[in-house]
């Protein structure tokens, strides 16, 4: 049986070198503020569609999909139902703000709606959340690098955080775009091939595979149980899915900031619906190979021999099954597909430490070539630390699971913060901390005291959140007019001209 060749390390080098320097070629020694954080704000539509999917698009995703129904069935593809379904929402409440106030990061507009202490605390959360996905975006292709190296995991992880700062720090946001675009086709076009192997292979092609998939029960797709226990009921997929949906798409810096690059409302808009149309067909292409390869398997069990560990059975069947040279080209793909999420998650953390923290807080004069500078430095930073929490990482179980987890507990209350904002003129400053505070408290209670699904968490946390700011609220004195007009939906938008500077007082 066939293994990880010459030829195949020649390509995952060679593509790894093609793809550094395309992001190389973005480099400004003397870049501003604007351009290294948002591109100048000049790009178009369709590759700011494809980087938001490909900010998603690691080998959490490339690998974990196919290893879930591989194990088990379809019924979580519900949860990626929540972004199309959640698109309108986006477009409609949330996109006029972002589109027109001259942003850098999310939580500047809730400094303008509210006061300085909530956007700091909305900002620190983010950067908590996203440093979670960053690491296990790091983790993930290092376990991809382990299994066909034989190396141990740690050291995969240690090359790759050293490899990945180095990407990130040289690119700007020109940079983890446009390689998010080709890294992006490069993947589709792998699992397109390796579906169309492990299906070819099988004697009696679709029919058999579809067959043996039914009888295994791996294409259930229905479980209606009301059970809050059920992981993968319907109602938890599409509940739990819908807020892990919109959550970043309104309160996420590393998903946001490639919509602060557009250089319009209209290509804002567009790159929102390209990336809720083509999410889950992506989904369901994922899923479906780690079927055809279940029952490729089934038919062919000795050849599944040496699979230690299930979550890496893709790229297992990359490397045994596929012509040298192109299996390293699938396993170059997995791994750059990471290396830019966790190029982009790094550039967004410092984004936000940047201009939230630093530039708000200690440095509010300096120039905008200084917060390039200082963006950069950050860089190593943030690598660092994503780089030690990666080493922890497979501690969370099922990779498919690992980030939702995370996200599931922080997104709730942060989402519930930001939809005060928009759509209640009563909230307050304070009433939407009392309310966040709570909101995290129950879900943590919830999480520690029951067995429920995680996907209940964030619903919970975004209700207990909005009635309990909002009420909070109440007993305190109204927002000042000028905290109104323009940040809530209802109140008019006042759009404000681009300038030079990184953030608005």
């Amino acid at each position: 049986m066939k293994g990880f060749t010459t030829l195949d390390s020649i390509a995952v080098v060679a593509y790894l070198t093609g793809i550094s320097v395309i992001g190389s070629l973005f480099y400004k020694r003397k870049s501003t503020a604007k351009e290294y954080f948002l591109g100048g704000r000049a790009m178009s539509w369709l590759p700011v569609g494809i980087s938001i999917i490909a900010a998603d698009l690691s080998a959490i995703t490339v690998m974990g999909n196919p290893a879930w129904s591989y194990q088990h069935n379809l019924e979580i593809i519900w949860q990626a139902f929540g972004y199309p379904l959640m698109a309108p929402v986006v477009i409609l409440v949330f996109v006029p703000f972002y589109s027109r106030l001259n942003l850098y990061t999310a939580y500047e507009y809730l400094e303008r709606r509210f006061n300085l202490s909530v956007r700091l605390v909305t900002s620190i959360l983010f950067q908590v959340l996203r440093s979670a996905h960053v690491s296990i975006a790091l983790y993930a292709p290092a376990l991809i690098i382990a299994f066909v190296t034989g190396r141990p995991e740690w050291q995969c992880i240690l090359f790759m955080g050293a490899f990945t700062i180095i990407y990130t720090t040289l690119g700007g946001m020109r940079a983890v775009i446009w390689t998010s675009v080709i890294q992006f086709s490069t993947v589709v076009s792998g699992v397109l091939l390796i579906s169309y192997i492990a299906v070819s292979r099988v004697n009696g092609g679709v029919a058999t595979v579809y067959k043996s998939a039914l009888d295994a029960g791996r294409l259930k797709l229905f479980d209606f149980s009301f059970d809050p226990r059920d992981l993968t009921s319907f109602w938890a997929c599409i509940i739990g899915g819908s807020l892990l949906s919109i959550a970043p798409m309104t309160t996420d810096q590393a998903i946001l900031q490639r919509l602060f690059t557009t250089k319009s409302y209209q290509d804002c808009k567009q790159s929102i619906i390209l990336q809720s149309i083509l999410v889950v067909p992506l989904q369901l292409l994922l899923f479906f190979a780690g079927i055809g390869i279940f029952v490729f398997y089934q038919h062919n069990p000795s050849r599944l021999v040496g699979l230690t560990n299930k979550e890496a059975v893709m790229p297992f069947f990359a490397v045994h099954e596929l012509p040298s040279g192109v299996s390293g080209l699938i396993i170059a793909s997995i791994f750059a597909a990471s290396m830019a999420v966790m190029s982009a998650g790094i550039n967004s953390l410092t984004t936000a430490s940047t201009v939230d923290v630093y530039q708000r807080v200690f440095r509010p004069d300096a120039t905008p070539q200084h917060y390039a500078t200082v963006g950069r430095v950050g860089t190593l930073g943030w690598g660092v630390i994503a780089t030690f929490l990666a080493l922890f990482a497979k501690h969370l179980g099922d990779l498919i699971l690992s980030y939702m987890k995370v996200s599931s507990f922080i997104s709730g209350p942060l989402f519930g913060i930001f939809s005060l904002a928009a759509l209640s003129k009563r909230t307050t400053s304070n009433g939407a901390l009392i309310g966040a505070t709570v909101g995290a408290a129950v879900v943590a209670f919830i999480a520690m005291r029951t067995q429920w699904s995680f996907f209940y968490q964030g619903p919970i946390g975004v209700g207990v959140t909005m009635l309990v700011g909002y009420v909070a609220s109440l007993f305190m004195s109204p927002p000042p007019l000028e905290k109104i007009r323009g940040y809530v939906v209802g109140e008019g938008i006042t759009p404000i001209g681009g300038h030079e500077t990184v953030s608005a007082h």
